[in-house]
């Protein structure tokens, strides 16, 4: 059974800086022993953080494939990864001009990056991983890649702001369910 709730946080363009977002992320991070952030820009939450923006304080500034990538190839395995991408392609734009560097056409078609993107953070997973997707849809990893939606949480900033999503998926092995890949 997947855990709903509604709550109201004033927007912020740092994400985790709402507290009701903030209490979300936590309540995992709480339990985790080797957490990922690809995207976290000043937040230093997690065990490894990467942000493309050189002028913020995560640990790397790389993309976020890339960043996986490397991590997976030093043996890292992380039960927890959080994923605060941009949500949109106008959000994905504004970050990367706001750096200087040119976006390119497939990153505006956020569906092939990701899945480029599902597909490293897999590979950076423990068994029982669980992972946390923040956004303007409940998509997240999805059951294709081996996961099942443990938590939503729909975070209202009132007016015309949308909505944040927040979801709380957890690897389909560690909840006992056998799924085969597609």
């Amino acid at each position: 059974m997947t855990a709903f709730s509604r709550t109201w946080g004033m927007p912020n363009s740092e994400t985790f800086s709402i507290k009701p977002i903030s209490e979300f992320v936590w309540k995992y991070l709480q339990k985790s022993t080797v957490s990922i952030d690809p995207f976290a820009r000043n937040k230093q939450w997690a065990t490894h953080t990467n942000d493309l923006n050189p002028n913020t304080t995560a640990e790397h500034h790389m993309e976020a494939e890339d960043f996986l990538r490397k991590l997976q190839s030093e043996g890292v395995r992380a039960d927890l990864v959080i994923i605060d991408p941009p949500y949109s392609p106008r959000q994905v734009k504004e970050c990367y001009d706001g750096i200087g560097i040119k976006m390119k056409q497939t990153d505006a078609l956020l569906g092939y990056t990701r899945k480029k993107l599902k597909e490293a953070i897999v590979d950076v997973c423990t068994p029982d991983a669980t992972v946390l997707w923040f956004g303007w849809n409940s998509t997240g990893m999805g059951r294709k890649m081996g996961f099942d939606l443990v938590e939503i949480m729909l975070c209202c900033h009132g007016s015309d702001h949308n909505d944040t999503i927040c979801t709380a998926e957890v690897r389909s092995i560690a909840l006992g369910i056998e799924r085969k890949q597609a």
